[in-house]
């Protein structure tokens, strides 16, 4: 039987034992320029990046990550019409935003680091490497020790917040789910996260009982 610990990567496991807070689990989609054609600003795609911090190896452990990159595969078929335009024009938003601050612009006006060319030679890569997105939704498995050893698991997604707080995180995603004027998107959501929670459960489960 795998133990907790020896299903998790080296770095990952020091960090436990130096007390930090490792996400075991975490599911972070997006809505990004589609890749196929970043030039395009009618286009856009829906991301879904799965991170863990299993070492690579064990079957099972990879069958049951392989069944939640499945399930996040999926994401963008939560989104209703109302709602990806929304998203369509957050993003726009935003990509507007990175081309400004190419330009050396902020809210269309000229800023004053802009005038440093120092300064602007090392913004410059920065900007142009930084990528449009806007923020859809995510959740994370987190794992801690406490002081007597004992591992100490959570689970905490972006709709769980309050709301102020959400608001003020990301204010691109508020809009969207304001769009959202039926809640089916957030209906889907909810229900994507809840098979991603049942898997990493299950997973969770089996190595706790492990040792």
């Amino acid at each position: 039987m795998t133990t907790f610990f020896e299903a998790l990567n080296p770095e990952a496991r020091e960090e436990l034992i130096r007390g930090d807070v490792i996400e075991l689990v975490s599911v972070i989609v997006t809505a990004v320029p589609d890749p196929d054609r970043p030039d395009d600003r009618l286009k856009m795609k829906i991301a879904a990046e799965v991170y863990d911090d299993f070492a690579p190896g064990t079957p099972w452990i990879d069958a049951e990550l392989g069944k939640v990159r499945e399930i996040c595969a999926k994401a963008a078929d939560d989104i209703t019409i109302p709602a990806q335009d929304a998203l369509h024009v957050a993003l726009n938003r935003n990509r507007k935003c990175l081309d400004g601050l190419l330009a050396g612009k902020v809210g269309g006006h000229p800023a004053a680091w802009a005038s440093d060319p120092q300064l602007m030679a090392y913004l410059r890569p920065v900007f142009q490497n930084a990528r449009a997105e806007v923020s859809v939704w995510w959740l994370a498995w987190t794992v801690a020790m406490d002081d007597d050893g004992k591992l100490i698991v959570d689970c905490e997604d972006s709709l769980s917040l309050p709301r102020p707080a959400v608001a003020l995180r990301y204010p691109d995603r508020e809009s969207f789910f304001a769009a959202d004027v039926t809640g089916e998107t957030r209906k889907n959501i909810l229900e994507r996260m809840r098979m991603v929670n049942s898997v990493v459960g299950r997973v969770v489960g089996e190595l706790m009982g492990g040792g």
